[in-house]
């Protein structure tokens, strides 16, 4: 095979490989008989060779997958049954190895992307736009903004506010003390005023009451707390011009504290940091640390 060219290790390409490698999987299982028919094997050599592809993260660098290659290309040229197939896993090839593609599907690709399932869509959206801009695969047609979100931000907010809601009286106390227990009432009053009156939004004079103790407890994960102000600094951060900043460092730091939260406030948690993704091209990219899971339903 064509040698591989320097590996991209940007946020940005790795985020956009392991979307597209979410899909693979599933489409492959639905698309199999396609897929094997389209490469000319027989099911258990095909079953073999996709074996050894998944071992690769949907990556060629074998002889012995290069037939699902072949066959893969046909199908998205065909452009019917298993082009979702095709199209997600050339994207993840083409990420990982900078071969680049002139396959003349792209365009094609991007003017379908309304029909598709909401995170499959902003798989394929987010994974042909990162190609484009890397210069590996053209197109005659670009996904749009809203193709690329998964989910709307008033949808994440909602959802948001009800983790920030949802704090006990007892976590919002340990919250306002932990400004080394100063002006503990000046906090708690703004943070409940914030909470209940204003959907968790924080006014530019808030910025340390109770700014300073939402930061602080955002920042340190099993603490009291520490969900609700995570996503109070979330629903800031979504609305038009809100601030991101320090964000980037929660995740870097906290990833994993957030995957490990229960389900009804990790999920709203990663949908928020997978819109910032999704909507900044400068959020999270050129750091090396883990992708952001993707979450089915908030």
């Amino acid at each position: 095979m064509e040698a591989v060219t320097e590996h991209d290790s940007s946020f940005r390409t790795r985020q956009a490989v392991a979307d597209l490698v979410h899909h693979a999987g599933p489409l492959a299982k639905l698309h199999f008989s396609d897929l094997a028919q389209a490469s000319g094997l027989t099911p258990r050599a095909a079953g073999d060779a996709l074996a050894l592809l998944r071992d690769d993260g949907f990556c060629f660098h074998r002889d012995e997958t290069l037939a699902l290659m072949g066959g893969l290309e046909a199908l998205a040229i065909a452009g019917k049954q298993g082009f979702d197939l095709a199209t997600v896993i050339l994207l993840a090839d083409v990420l990982q190895t900078r071969r680049g593609s002139g396959l003349q599907i792209w365009g094609k690709a991007a003017r379908q992307l309304q029909d598709r399932p909401a995170t499959l869509r902003a798989a394929m959206a987010n994974g042909l736009m990162r190609a484009v801009e890397l210069g590996l695969v053209t197109s005659d047609t670009m996904p749009s903004v809203a193709a690329r979100l998964t989910r709307p931000a008033e949808i994440i907010a909602e959802a948001l506010l009800q983790i920030a809601r949802s704090m006990r009286p007892d976590e919002l106390l340990a919250v306002a003390q932990g400004d080394c227990g100063r002006e503990v009432e000046r906090h708690l009053t703004a943070l409940r005023q914030a909470i209940s009156l204003r959907d968790g939004t924080l006014l530019p004079e808030e910025s340390w009451y109770p700014g300073e103790v939402v930061e602080l407890a955002a920042h340190v994960p099993d603490q009291p707390g520490h969900p609700g102000c995570t996503a109070i600094l979330l629903l800031n951060a979504l609305q038009p011009g809100g601030s991101k900043e320090g964000l980037a460092l929660c995740w870097l730091s906290q990833a994993a504290a957030y995957c490990d939260l229960k389900p009804s406030q990790r999920d709203p948690i990663l949908a928020a940091f997978r819109y910032l993704y999704e909507t900044d091209a400068a959020f999270l990219d050129g750091k090396s640390h883990l992708t952001i899971p993707v979450v089915a339903e908030v």
